[in-house]
């Protein structure tokens, strides 16, 4: 079965986010294999130690990837897509040897030393939105793109 991993900070801290992400995921596995992991964010007390905190982070992110892994950095930096554009998509990421990771970052973003060729960045949108809601919508896009490849309606 085909894998993607949702690598994130820490669960949400509101209980109402973090439930409606665990939906999603558990609507999402009948159609593939979807786990998410969790890496430890730095607590930083003086905004001159962002850039070391984000550093720290990235590493722990790398720890987590493998190196047939194909990465998709959540980044308002990237291109936003449909969600038919994104089913499109699927079909590609679905021809990948190893895992489609989608990595979100900490409420301070992600290091650019994450970003390479090898790796892609995708955005929800222009809105600006809290790193949790966003997860939110991610996970339920996820489902829907998965449910339309596997020929279900979505809306009942």
């Amino acid at each position: 079965m085909f894998k993607f991993l949702l690598i994130t900070p820490s669960r949400c801290s509101n209980p109402q986010m973090e439930s409606l992400v665990e939906y999603f995921i558990k609507l999402a596995r009948p159609f593939a294999a979807v786990e998410r992991v969790f890496f430890k964010e730095e607590k930083v007390r003086d905004e001159r130690a962002v850039e070391r905190a984000l550093l720290k982070e990235a590493e722990r992110i790398e720890g987590l990837l493998k190196p047939d892994d194909s990465v998709m950095l959540m980044s308002e930096h990237g291109p936003s897509h449909s969600t038919e554009k994104l089913h499109q998509g699927l079909e590609a990421w679905m021809r990948h040897p190893g895992r489609v990771c989608f990595v979100f970052g900490s409420a301070r973003g992600l290091h650019p030393s994450l970003k390479g060729p090898q790796r892609s960045l995708l955005s929800l949108g222009p809105m600006t939105t809290q790193h949790e809601l966003a997860l939110v919508l991610w996970t339920e896009q996820l489902y829907r793109i998965l449910t339309i490849r596997a020929g279900k309606r979505y809306h009942y």
